[in-house]
Protein backbone atom coordinates (compact mmCIF):
# COMPACT_ATOMS: atom_id res chain seq x y z
CA UNK A 1 0.00 0.00 0.00
CA UNK A 2 0.87 3.69 -0.67
CA UNK A 3 3.82 4.55 2.16
CA UNK A 4 3.47 7.21 5.00
CA UNK A 5 5.39 10.01 2.85
CA UNK A 6 2.76 9.51 0.04
CA UNK A 7 -0.26 10.12 2.26
CA UNK A 8 2.01 13.15 3.52
CA UNK A 9 2.03 14.44 0.01
CA UNK A 10 -1.98 13.87 -0.49
CA UNK A 11 -2.39 15.45 3.27
CA UNK A 12 -0.25 18.80 1.74
CA UNK A 13 -2.60 18.79 -1.57
CA UNK A 14 -5.71 18.78 0.49
CA UNK A 15 -4.85 21.79 2.61
CA UNK A 16 -4.67 23.34 -0.54
CA UNK A 17 -8.05 22.10 -2.45
CA UNK A 18 -10.26 24.33 -3.39
CA UNK A 19 -13.13 21.66 -3.65
CA UNK A 20 -12.61 20.95 0.14
CA UNK A 21 -15.17 23.47 1.73
CA UNK A 22 -13.58 26.41 3.30
CA UNK A 23 -14.95 25.63 6.70
CA UNK A 24 -12.90 22.26 6.56
CA UNK A 25 -9.52 23.60 5.06
CA UNK A 26 -10.03 26.24 7.88
CA UNK A 27 -10.36 23.30 10.31
CA UNK A 28 -7.79 21.19 9.11
CA UNK A 29 -4.95 23.51 8.13
CA UNK A 30 -5.72 24.82 12.15
CA UNK A 31 -4.74 21.52 13.22
CA UNK A 32 -2.61 20.17 10.36
CA UNK A 33 -0.24 18.69 13.22
CA UNK A 34 -3.59 16.08 13.49
CA UNK A 35 -4.55 15.75 10.48
CA UNK A 36 -0.62 14.36 9.31
CA UNK A 37 -0.74 12.16 12.02
CA UNK A 38 -4.29 10.25 10.91
CA UNK A 39 -3.12 10.37 7.75
CA UNK A 40 -0.37 7.86 8.74
CA UNK A 41 -1.68 6.63 11.79
CA UNK A 42 -2.98 3.25 10.26
CA UNK A 43 0.32 1.91 9.38
CA UNK A 44 1.17 2.08 13.19
CA UNK A 45 -0.80 -0.38 13.64
CA UNK A 46 2.46 -2.98 15.59
CA UNK A 47 3.05 -0.13 18.22
CA UNK A 48 -0.29 -0.39 19.27
CA UNK A 49 -0.07 -4.20 19.38
CA UNK A 50 -3.25 -4.23 16.70
CA UNK A 51 -3.17 -6.55 13.27
CA UNK A 52 -2.90 -4.83 10.21
CA UNK A 53 -7.00 -5.34 9.68
CA UNK A 54 -7.73 -3.96 12.98
CA UNK A 55 -6.13 -0.44 11.99
CA UNK A 56 -7.57 -0.55 8.67
CA UNK A 57 -11.00 -2.50 8.36
CA UNK A 58 -10.48 -4.80 5.86
CA UNK A 59 -8.51 -7.63 4.78
CA UNK A 60 -6.43 -8.79 1.42
CA UNK A 61 -8.64 -12.23 1.29
CA UNK A 62 -11.98 -10.62 1.84
CA UNK A 63 -13.54 -8.30 -1.03
CA UNK A 64 -14.41 -4.96 0.44
CA UNK A 65 -18.03 -4.73 0.61
CA UNK A 66 -18.81 -1.46 2.64
CA UNK A 67 -15.61 1.44 2.88
CA UNK A 68 -14.05 0.82 5.70
CA UNK A 69 -13.77 4.19 7.28
CA UNK A 70 -17.58 3.20 7.26
CA UNK A 71 -17.06 -0.39 9.36
CA UNK A 72 -14.43 1.64 11.63
CA UNK A 73 -16.98 4.09 12.52
CA UNK A 74 -19.73 1.28 12.86
CA UNK A 75 -17.47 -0.19 14.79
CA UNK A 76 -16.86 2.36 16.99
CA UNK A 77 -19.79 4.53 17.07
CA UNK A 78 -18.28 6.45 19.81
CA UNK A 79 -16.13 8.28 16.96
CA UNK A 80 -18.89 10.46 16.00
CA UNK A 81 -19.54 11.58 19.43
CA UNK A 82 -16.14 13.74 19.61
CA UNK A 83 -16.35 17.51 18.16
CA UNK A 84 -13.43 18.74 19.68
CA UNK A 85 -11.15 19.58 16.67
CA UNK A 86 -7.71 18.84 16.80
CA UNK A 87 -9.35 15.01 17.11
CA UNK A 88 -12.21 15.82 14.40
CA UNK A 89 -8.82 16.25 11.80
CA UNK A 90 -6.98 13.67 12.98
CA UNK A 91 -10.25 11.52 12.00
CA UNK A 92 -11.10 13.61 9.00
CA UNK A 93 -6.74 12.56 8.10
CA UNK A 94 -7.56 8.77 9.32
CA UNK A 95 -10.30 8.32 6.92
CA UNK A 96 -8.92 9.65 4.02
CA UNK A 97 -5.95 7.48 4.39
CA UNK A 98 -8.71 4.07 4.47
CA UNK A 99 -9.44 5.61 1.27
CA UNK A 100 -6.13 6.39 -0.63
CA UNK A 101 -5.77 2.25 0.56
CA UNK A 102 -8.91 1.08 -0.79
CA UNK A 103 -8.89 2.60 -3.91
CA UNK A 104 -5.42 1.72 -4.96
CA UNK A 105 -6.49 -2.07 -3.14
CA UNK A 106 -9.42 -2.32 -5.96
CA UNK A 107 -8.00 -0.26 -8.78
CA UNK A 108 -3.98 -1.03 -8.65
CA UNK A 109 -2.87 -4.16 -5.89
CA UNK A 110 -5.98 -6.39 -7.32
CA UNK A 111 -6.14 -6.33 -11.20
CA UNK A 112 -2.42 -5.75 -11.96
CA UNK A 113 -0.27 -7.56 -9.04
CA UNK A 114 -2.46 -9.42 -7.64
CA UNK A 115 -4.24 -11.60 -10.53
CA UNK A 116 -1.84 -11.10 -13.01
CA UNK A 117 -0.26 -14.85 -13.59
CA UNK A 118 0.05 -13.69 -17.28
CA UNK A 119 2.54 -10.97 -16.22
CA UNK A 120 5.10 -13.16 -13.88
CA UNK A 121 5.27 -15.17 -11.05
CA UNK A 122 3.71 -14.33 -7.42
CA UNK A 123 7.87 -13.20 -6.12
CA UNK A 124 8.15 -10.93 -9.44
CA UNK A 125 4.54 -8.94 -9.29
CA UNK A 126 5.22 -8.60 -5.31
CA UNK A 127 8.60 -7.22 -5.65
CA UNK A 128 7.09 -4.71 -8.76
CA UNK A 129 4.73 -3.66 -6.39
CA UNK A 130 7.17 -2.68 -3.96
CA UNK A 131 9.25 -1.02 -6.62
CA UNK A 132 6.33 1.53 -8.07
CA UNK A 133 5.14 2.10 -4.03
CA UNK A 134 9.09 3.65 -3.65
CA UNK A 135 9.01 5.16 -6.84
CA UNK A 136 5.88 7.50 -5.38
CA UNK A 137 7.07 7.14 -2.15
CA UNK A 138 11.25 8.68 -3.28
CA UNK A 139 8.97 11.44 -5.34
CA UNK A 140 6.58 12.23 -2.22
CA UNK A 141 9.39 12.35 0.46
CA UNK A 142 10.73 15.08 -1.63
CA UNK A 143 7.07 16.87 -2.05
CA UNK A 144 6.85 16.73 2.01
CA UNK A 145 10.24 17.96 3.02
CA UNK A 146 10.21 21.03 0.67
CA UNK A 147 7.70 24.03 0.82
CA UNK A 148 4.02 23.96 -0.37
CA UNK A 149 1.72 25.86 1.45
CA UNK A 150 4.10 26.52 4.17
CA UNK A 151 7.63 26.60 4.34
CA UNK A 152 10.01 23.63 4.13
CA UNK A 153 10.24 21.53 7.35
CA UNK A 154 6.70 22.41 8.79
CA UNK A 155 4.98 19.08 8.00
CA UNK A 156 7.38 17.61 9.93
CA UNK A 157 7.31 20.03 13.12
CA UNK A 158 3.15 19.80 12.78
CA UNK A 159 3.46 16.17 13.02
CA UNK A 160 6.52 16.21 15.73
CA UNK A 161 3.97 18.22 17.74
CA UNK A 162 0.45 16.57 17.09
CA UNK A 163 -0.57 15.33 20.74
CA UNK A 164 -2.91 12.63 20.75
CA UNK A 165 -5.77 12.42 23.48
CA UNK A 166 -7.69 9.40 23.71
CA UNK A 167 -8.47 9.77 20.10
CA UNK A 168 -8.26 5.65 19.36
CA UNK A 169 -9.99 3.04 20.82
CA UNK A 170 -8.02 0.89 18.89
CA UNK A 171 -4.62 2.61 18.75
CA UNK A 172 -3.29 3.97 21.98
CA UNK A 173 -1.76 7.20 22.39
CA UNK A 174 1.71 5.95 23.01
CA UNK A 175 1.48 4.01 19.80
CA UNK A 176 0.27 7.06 18.34
CA UNK A 177 2.87 8.85 19.28
CA UNK A 178 5.76 6.42 18.42
CA UNK A 179 4.32 5.88 15.01
CA UNK A 180 4.53 9.85 14.55
CA UNK A 181 8.24 9.93 15.56
CA UNK A 182 8.55 7.02 12.91
CA UNK A 183 7.87 9.19 10.22
CA UNK A 184 9.19 12.96 11.53
CA UNK A 185 12.67 11.38 11.89
CA UNK A 186 12.85 10.90 8.35
CA UNK A 187 11.25 14.24 6.94
CA UNK A 188 13.17 16.39 9.46
CA UNK A 189 15.55 18.71 7.95
CA UNK A 190 18.38 16.66 8.84
CA UNK A 191 16.15 13.19 8.55
CA UNK A 192 16.41 10.64 5.96
CA UNK A 193 13.79 8.33 4.54
CA UNK A 194 14.68 4.76 5.57
CA UNK A 195 11.81 3.56 3.26
CA UNK A 196 14.34 1.00 1.27
CA UNK A 197 16.05 -0.49 4.77
CA UNK A 198 12.86 -1.02 5.66
CA UNK A 199 11.02 -2.66 2.43
CA UNK A 200 14.22 -4.27 1.19
CA UNK A 201 13.86 -7.75 3.99
CA UNK A 202 9.99 -8.29 2.82
CA UNK A 203 10.93 -8.57 -0.86
CA UNK A 204 14.11 -10.45 -0.44
CA UNK A 205 16.48 -7.92 -1.66
CA UNK A 206 19.06 -5.65 -0.37
CA UNK A 207 18.55 -1.81 -0.53
CA UNK A 208 21.16 -1.42 -3.26
CA UNK A 209 19.16 -4.22 -5.19
CA UNK A 210 15.82 -1.94 -5.12
CA UNK A 211 17.94 1.01 -6.12
CA UNK A 212 19.76 -0.60 -8.82
CA UNK A 213 15.64 -1.69 -10.32
CA UNK A 214 15.26 1.72 -9.82
CA UNK A 215 17.62 3.67 -11.40
CA UNK A 216 18.09 1.29 -14.12
CA UNK A 217 15.61 2.73 -17.19
CA UNK A 218 15.52 -0.72 -18.61
CA UNK A 219 15.06 -2.79 -15.94
CA UNK A 220 12.01 -0.60 -14.61
CA UNK A 221 10.93 -0.40 -18.20
CA UNK A 222 11.24 -3.95 -18.85
CA UNK A 223 9.87 -5.46 -15.23
CA UNK A 224 7.37 -3.10 -14.67
CA UNK A 225 5.56 -0.48 -16.87
CA UNK A 226 5.73 -3.26 -19.70
CA UNK A 227 2.49 -4.44 -17.39
CA UNK A 228 1.10 -1.52 -15.67
CA UNK A 229 0.71 1.31 -18.00
CA UNK A 230 1.67 4.51 -17.08
CA UNK A 231 -1.30 6.36 -18.05
CA UNK A 232 -3.38 4.34 -15.93
CA UNK A 233 -1.34 4.30 -13.01
CA UNK A 234 -1.26 8.44 -13.07
CA UNK A 235 -4.85 7.78 -13.64
CA UNK A 236 -5.52 5.79 -11.01
CA UNK A 237 -3.26 7.90 -8.24
CA UNK A 238 -5.49 11.06 -9.73
CA UNK A 239 -8.64 8.99 -8.85
CA UNK A 240 -7.67 7.70 -5.48
CA UNK A 241 -6.57 11.12 -4.52
CA UNK A 242 -9.98 12.37 -5.40
CA UNK A 243 -11.72 9.16 -3.58
CA UNK A 244 -10.22 9.71 -0.44
CA UNK A 245 -10.79 13.38 -0.51
CA UNK A 246 -14.63 12.85 -0.77
CA UNK A 247 -14.41 10.29 1.98
CA UNK A 248 -13.30 12.67 4.00
CA UNK A 249 -15.48 15.59 3.37
CA UNK A 250 -18.64 13.11 3.90
CA UNK A 251 -17.44 12.52 7.35
CA UNK A 252 -16.65 16.43 7.91
CA UNK A 253 -20.00 16.93 6.63
CA UNK A 254 -21.27 14.79 9.26
CA UNK A 255 -22.89 12.07 6.48
CA UNK A 256 -24.00 8.40 9.01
Amino acid sequence: MPTPFTHLAIAQRMLGDAAIPAAHRDLLIAHRGAFYLGQVAADGHELSAAKREDTHFYNYTTPITEHPWRVMMDRNPSLWDRHDEPFRAFLAGYIAHLGVDEHWLTAMLAPFFAERPDWADRYERFLMLHIILIHMDERDHAAVTSAHLFPAGDTAHQLGAAAPANWLPFMTDHGLREWGAVVYRQIKPDGRSETLDILAPRVKKTPADLRYILDTPNEINRRLWAFVPREYWMQTEREMYAFARDQMIAYLDGAR
